[in-house]
């Protein structure tokens, strides 16, 4: 018996009239502990129910169903985690819907460092578009290139990465779900791999990122 069924089985002796317990292993102590033992049952199943309509412990489709309560569905192969990330957030993020900060932090909820370009800066004529510089946060949202089979170091494939073929789509429609509606996004640079260490105002520092390059991926 656990410790609830334990609890209850104890509780529903106590409502009995003082002379009138059941003798232990008879046949009515035994329906006394049964009780008991339903009774916890039912309140654990309610508190696993519970815990499932709150998006930081829902999982499957109970996530699902968190996140359409909220106006969210997950992409493809979008992982679980970043999914929840995004339901959790998400009564932030509609205060800020429509706004650059509210942008930065759904990017942000979604599991990248984002780097917002107005090109406005460089040139007034073009002041609704926009570009995306993104890290991703999780290496899930990468794969890793030194075992290619290939063993040449000189062979036009990516030297230590390679971008998760989901994240071509996801990245276009999360962007697209998020962005401020007057606006156009021009172009999106994803970079699947650690910021620039080498960008330190020394000698090696040429202002360029020194690995990985950027990928333009819109």
């Amino acid at each position: 018996m656990s410790e609830l069924a334990e609890a209850f089985y104890r509780h529903l002796l106590s409502l009995l009239p003082p002379g009138r317990y059941p003798r232990e292993g008879g046949a009515a102590d035994g329906t006394v502990r049964m009780l008991g033992a339903l009774e916890a049952s039912a309140v654990e199943e309610t508190l696993a129910l519970f815990r499932q309509a709150l998006p930081q412990y829902a999982e499957g489709k109970f996530l699902e169903e968190v996140g359409r309560g909220r106006g969210l569905s997950p992409f493809r192969e979008e992982l679980e985690a970043a999914f929840r990330n995004r339901v959790v957030y998400a009564t932030h993020f509609w205060l800020l819907g429509g706004t650059l900060p509210g942008m930065r932090l759904w990017l942000e909820a979604a599991g990248y460092e984002a780097h917002i370009h107005e090109h406005f800066r460089d040139d007034p004529s073009i002041w609704a578009e926009f570009s995306l510089y993104l890290w991703p946060y999780r290496p899930e949202f990468t794969t890793d290139r030194w075992d290619d089979g290939v063993g040449a170091w000189d062979d036009d494939t990516s030297w230590d990465y390679t971008l998760n073929g989901a994240e071509l789509q996801r990245v276009p429609e999360l962007v697209k779900e998020v962005k401020p509606a007057h606006v156009k996004l021009r172009s999106v640079y994803y970079i699947p791999g650690p910021r620039d260490m080498w960008d330190d105002g020394a000698l090696w520092d040429d202002g360029r990122t020194w690995n990985p390059e950027p990928i333009q991926i819109l």
